[in-house]
This record gives structure tokens, C-alpha cells and sequence, in this order.
């Protein structure tokens, strides 16, 4: 079962209010919690860099692991995702993501051009792809709301079935708003809001790359 799309944007009505410039709540958070922290992006397996505005799947898993012991509300949270991703709204941008994946395919015949397949239809149901977004530093976001235990779980399909892996979310937080994570899309590492106790977590974590940071624009420089 996958996380719910939502309408109602007041669940992040808490979020928008906070007087922190748009640019370092974006990065880093709201104002008001005890501690911060930067979780660096796991580099590629080919020991490439880090990625942009993504916390590969297993380092991920870790993260929800440790935010879940450090909320009362781990079945009660709320995930923004970007809506720029070329993989959200089908037609050529998923045609292209896709020409890279799988086996190659060899022609039925050598002269007879092969027959494109139909245009892939957007990952989300009309309503949603229609529906209202969070505004965030500038950038749109589709709400989704559930279980940390569902994170990343965004319910969109191929039109062969197969689950659509969009990317990590963007910006998540409990209903009870024990903490942030926000992960920019241009950053290579996301930014943590939370306890101090939360921050201890983390940083001994050892699936985990992760370093204390400052509540402060020059902090991210």
C-alpha cells in the first residue's frame, strides 16, 4: 500500500509560518529544534559523486529506521515530492528515462522501422496531477500523507504495471513535528531538524554519513 496524495495543504501550515528565510528552512528546515545535522548522500556505487536532491534507497532505509524510534506519530507523517520530475508527468520525458533501462531490443525486421510504443501516462491520477501544491522556496510540491514505513512509496505505475521509483522525498516531518528532513534538489546531502537526541542517533549511526550543522544561512555555503 502506498502513501496518500493529498489536497489539504494545512498539514504544512506550521512549516510556512516559521519566520527563517525561505532559503534556509528549504535547506535545512524551520527554526526551533534543539539540534541539526547534514546526512551526505551515499556516493554512486562506481564511486562516482554524490547525488543531487536524492538519498539512495538503502541509506534511506537507515534514515526512516532512526526517525521512526524519535516520534509519537511514526504512522501519522507527511512527504512533499517535487513536481518537476520529468518521471511524474509521462509522455516524452518517461519515454526518454526509459530508452536506458532494460535489455536491448533486437528489430522484427531490418528495414521496417520499429513501432514506438504509446506515450506513458502520467505516475499520478488526474486529480493529483490537477490538484493543489506546496509551495516550497519557490518550488511546487505534490503532499502526499502515511506511515514512515512507507516513505518513498508514491503509488504511480508504468503502463506495464511496474512500480514508477521517482525519487526520495523532498521535505518529510510527523504529525507531532519531532523533526525535519528536507532534501533540496541541487544538494547533496539533506538537511536534519530535530532532537538532540535524534542528531546523537544519527551521527552513531554507521549505515549513516552524517555531521552536525548550523541553523544559519552561512552554514550553507
Amino acid at each position: 500500500m502506498s502513501l496518500q496524495p493529498l489536497s489539504d495543504l494545512s498539514p504544512a501550515r506550521w512549516l510556512r509560518r516559521d519566520p527563517t528565510p525561505p532559503a534556509l528552512r528549504a535547506s535545512l528546515g524551520p527554526s526551533g529544534f534543539a539540534a541539526y545535522a547534514r546526512l551526505l548522500h551515499a556516493p554512486h556505487h562506481d564511486g562516482g559523486d554524490r547525488p543531487e536532491g536524492h538519498v539512495p534507497h538503502r541509506q534511506f532505509q537507515a534514515l526512516c529506521a532512526v526517525l521512526a524510534q524519535h516520534t509519537s506519530t511514526p504512522e501519522d507523517c507527511y512527504f512533499a515530492l517535487w513536481d518537476g520530475y520529468g518521471d511524474i508527468h509521462g509522455g516524452d520525458a518517461v519515454q526518454f528515462l526509459m530508452s536506458f533501462s532494460g535489455p536491448m531490443r533486437w528489430p522484427g525486421r531490418i528495414f521496417t522501422p520499429e513501432k514506438p510504443p504509446p506515450p506513458e501516462p502520467p505516475a499520478f491520477a488526474p486529480e493529483v496531477m490537477s490538484g493543489p501544491r506546496l509551495d516550497v522556496n519557490g518550488a511546487e510540491h505534490f503532499l502526499f500523507g502515511g506511515p514512515i514505513a512507507r516513505a518513498g512509496q508514491w503509488g504511480g505505475r508504468y503502463r506495464s504495471g511496474a512500480p514508477r521509483d521517482i525519487n526520495s522525498p523532498n521535505l518529510m516531518w510527523p504529525a507531532d513535528h519531532a523533526w525535519v528532513v528536507t532534501t533540496h534538489i541541487d544538494h547533496t546531502w539533506s538537511g536534519v531538524a530535530g532532537s538532540a537526541a535524534l542528531i546523537d542517533h544519527l551521527l552513531s549511526e554507521p549505515r549513516l554519513e552524517t555531521v552536525r550543522a548550523r541553523h544559519d544561512e552561512g552554514d550553507l555555503r
